[in-house]
């Protein structure tokens, strides 16, 4: 019987593979211990995603399961709710809501959203009859609403501030109008409740833009918080002009978990008939939905 020589160097390679082999499959098996979601599952990502689940008397759920896993599926309220569903056939995303009254289930209103590349560019309103064109400043800023209905028409014009210190965009104000002129102006502002501009970590800003404000196909309007709005009548001759002012409180990660609102229907400086809407919100991984 022959005896197998291996000199020394090829002993230390064959040594060094068997290591760095060893090493290997100790990566490939050990265990996952900071979760148990399926890696390979696409699901995995959507449904760790933080998302709002409560906005004052508003409960919000979301699709659990398919491909539109994380999209809204419901807003329930105190006297109504808003089912969700979802259409890609075509190509294009479209978004039906429908409000029901909560006693009754009786249809309040259907609307139908069309979106292209993640931003709403149509919209139809199914039960008043207006539909409205969407069209976007550099691609993602909301820049006009054009609304139709029949002979009537309306235009939304956004403007927005440049910020050089932080490179963004804020919405600063909206005036809508129709064929004989303009006649309203909100105009926002993001200091003055706070001693500096807070950073939106959650969107929020588009409660006061006339939009569904959980429907993420609208554009991101500023990246701080709104603090301050004026709607003022057009042609302004010194009218009334309602004002909001807004106060906010944050966990420790920066996301508003409440806001109150000082609402003065007579304008800035007049308490009369000041009122103060509080909310409470609430954001999860474990969010509720179908």
């Amino acid at each position: 019987m022959k005896k197998l020589h291996i000199s020394g160097n090829l002993l230390k390679v064959l040594l060094l593979g068997a290591l760095l082999t060893g090493c290997q499959n100790d990566d490939v098996v050990s265990p996952q211990q900071t979760t148990d979601i399926n890696v390979n599952d696409p699901n995995a990502k959507v449904n760790a995603e933080l998302k709002l689940i409560k906005d004052g008397t508003a409960i919000l759920q979301y699709v659990k399961q398919g491909r539109f896993t994380g999209q809204l599926s419901k807003v329930s309220e105190t006297g109504s709710y808003v089912q969700y569903s979802y259409d890609d056939s075509t190509g294009d995303l479209w978004i039906t809501s429908k409000r029901y009254n909560k006693s009754t289930n009786a249809l309040i209103e259907e609307i139908k959203y069309k979106t292209v590349r993640g931003l709403c560019v149509t919209s139809i309103n199914v039960t008043t009859g207006w539909t409205s064109q969407f069209s976007y400043n550099q691609g993602t800023r909301l820049g006009e609403i054009t609304l139709t209905n029949g002979s009537m028409s309306q235009k939304h014009i956004f403007t927005y501030n440049y910020n050089p210190a932080t490179a963004t965009e804020r919405l600063s104000k909206i005036v809508k109008s129709t064929p004989v002129g303009d006649y309203e102006q909100i105009d926002f502002l993001y200091i003055g409740t706070m001693a500096t501009e807070k950073k939106e970590v959650y969107q929020l800003n588009s409660k006061f833009i006339g939009l569904d404000p959980y429907l993420p196909y609208f554009g991101k309007f500023s990246d701080v918080l709104i603090q301050q709005v004026f709607i003022k009548p057009l042609p302004y001759t010194n009218q009334t002009k309602p004002y909001y002012k807004l106060f906010y409180s944050f966990d420790a990660a920066g996301y508003v978990i409440g806001r109150n609102i000082e609402f003065r229907p007579l304008g800035w400086g007049n308490d009369a008939g000041m009122q103060n809407l509080y909310n409470v919100y609430q954001y999860s991984t474990g969010w509720q939905g179908i």
